[in-house]
Formats: structure tokens, C-alpha cells, sequence
């Protein structure tokens, strides 16, 4: 039986606080509840084992399934609204490691407001071709390469009216990186992926490209 593992670090206050005391529930897609933890001082949970399949499935090119289990993960604590993160996935050997960012209850507000988020497959388990608007002819050309940090993000295609949002570079590198491929990969090809992701991303900033557009990923943290 192939294993993998969780642990689950929550915050508030733009993630500059750790929160103890929370509540965590970890459940299977059927609503078995497997584990019930409670962070501690430090935030974060102890590492739980979970049930997969094996590693060997994400880098057989005939393998149409997924190579991971997926769970779902609710986090509740006193005078914080709640978080129910639904299909994370869980990788042989792999540690995910779940940020989970709680905001404090509005004084008016009689009772928690549950947000919901689902993870879904990254994008190398998704059917079908995937095509990038290039930008239009009148683009300019910086004279020296800025990495932005922030990196403001659109969370949709171009055209939609999906909010921007602002977040690090690295917290962007990483979260394209875990919605686009397997963990379980080689580490040559995960580098080159990676570095796929900085320079597309650069691309955009040095040609100035995200005037008029915005860069385009679904923000999510799977590992």
C-alpha cells in the first residue's frame, strides 16, 4: 500500500500570525473522517500518514487516471470564520503541506462563514490542449529585466472578470508549479518546469505584456 503524507500549518493576519487550537478534520471523498488534529503553538499539525497509490502511475504516459488520492481538509477555531479545502491530493512519499489562512469573525457576525475551496486536478492531468493569448503587436521592451514582487494575479483568462490578486513571487512560483505537475516527478524534470514558470512569468513583465493583461494561474498550494 502506497503512502503519503499531511500536515496542515494555519495562520491569520496575512499569515504573519501562527494560530493554535485549531481544529482540523481530514477526511476521505466519501465523509469518512480519518483524522482529527489540533495545531499547535507553532500553527501547524502533526504529520499524518495517508493512503495512495503508487508514484510509479505519474510517469507512465498510458496512465489515464490520476496518480494521487485525494482528501478534504476543514479547519474551525473560535472567533475565526471556517475553511473546508476539498481534493487535496495526496502523493506516495510526498509531504503536502497545506497553508491554511483563517480571518477573524466580524463583531456584528452571530456565526462562522464557511469558505470552500477546491483544489481540482493540475493541469498536466487535464484533457484537451491548453492555448495562451499571446500579446498584441504594440508591446514594449523594457531595458532590463524586473522580477516582480508582488506579482499581481488574475484568476481567471484575460477576459474575465476574475479578481486580481497580489502575492510573492515565490508563493506564485510554487503554486503554478503544484497546479501544473506531478511532485512525484524527477528532479530534472521538475527543475525544468520551474524554470519555465519563472521565465514565462518575466516574459510577461519584461515585455510589459501585463499592461493591458494580466497574468493568468489559479492560485492553490497542494505541496
Amino acid at each position: 500500500m502506497a503512502i503519503g503524507y499531511l500536515s496542515i500549518q494555519a495562520r491569520t493576519a496575512h499569515d504573519a500570525v501562527p494560530l493554535s487550537g485549531v481544529k482540523i478534520r481530514i477526511s476521505d471523498l466519501f465523509g469518512n473522517v480519518l483524522y482529527e488534529l489540533t495545531t499547535d503553538e507553532s500553527g501547524e499539525t502533526m504529520k499524518v500518514p495517508l493512503e495512495t497509490v503508487s508514484r510509479d502511475f505519474s510517469m507512465n504516459r498510458y496512465f489515464s487516471g490520476t496518480p494521487y488520492i485525494s482528501y478534504n481538509v476543514l479547519a474551525q477555531a473560535s472567533g475565526f470564520d471556517s475553511l473546508y479545502v476539498s481534493d487535496l491530493p495526496i502523493y506516495e512519499d510526498e509531504t503536502a503541506i497545506l497553508p491554511v489562512a483563517l480571518i477573524p469573525m466580524q463583531n456584528a457576525q452571530r456565526a462562522p462563514i464557511l469558505t470552500e475551496i477546491t483544489i481540482g486536478k493540475p493541469a498536466v492531468a487535464m484533457d484537451g490542449r491548453r492555448n495562451q493569448t499571446g500579446p498584441d503587436s504594440s508591446g514594449y521592451v523594457l531595458r532590463q529585466v524586473v522580477i516582480p514582487n508582488p506579482i499581481t494575479v488574475h484568476l481567471g483568462s484575460p477576459s474575465s472578470s476574475a479578481s486580481n490578486v497580489r502575492v510573492s513571487f515565490p508563493d506564485y512560483v510554487k503554486n503554478v508549479a503544484s497546479s501544473e505537475i506531478y511532485p512525484t516527478w524527477p528532479d530534472a524534470a521538475l527543475r525544468a518546469n520551474i524554470y519555465a514558470i519563472i521565465t514565462f512569468a518575466l516574459n510577461r513583465v519584461f515585455t510589459e505584456w501585463c499592461r493591458n493583461h494580466n497574468l493568468f494561474v489559479i492560485v492553490r498550494d497542494c505541496s
